[in-house]
């Protein structure tokens, strides 16, 4: 059977440093769909994806599901300024 991959993803406001300290907390929950398992599990940092600062929520998804790996160790945030909001979305990608 073939390996699919599957993507974790969590939305906060805030600088840089407000995301790391999500991240910590985010780790210590369990997924919804998966009890026995961490959010975040596998990886031990969240990084900026890239210094760009994207103009939309499906721009920055679609940066991050491009760039994040299953091995990787780290998930990947990228920050998206639009009209009504400023925010960081936080990805990481896993084999199922």
């Amino acid at each position: 059977m073939a390996s699919r991959i599957r993507y974790q993803v969590n939305v906060c406001g805030g600088g840089f440093q407000h995301v790391r300290k999500c991240f910590r907390t985010w780790k210590e929950e369990p997924l919804v769909y998966r009890k026995d398992r961490r959010m975040f599990e596998h990886q031990n940092e969240v990084r900026i994806l890239s210094g760009h600062t994207f103009d939309s929520t499906e721009h920055a998804r679609n940066a991050l599901r491009q760039a994040c790996r299953p091995h990787d160790l780290y998930a990947l945030a990228a920050e998206v300024h639009d009209d009504s909001r400023n925010l960081w979305i936080v990805m990481a990608a896993y084999e199922e």
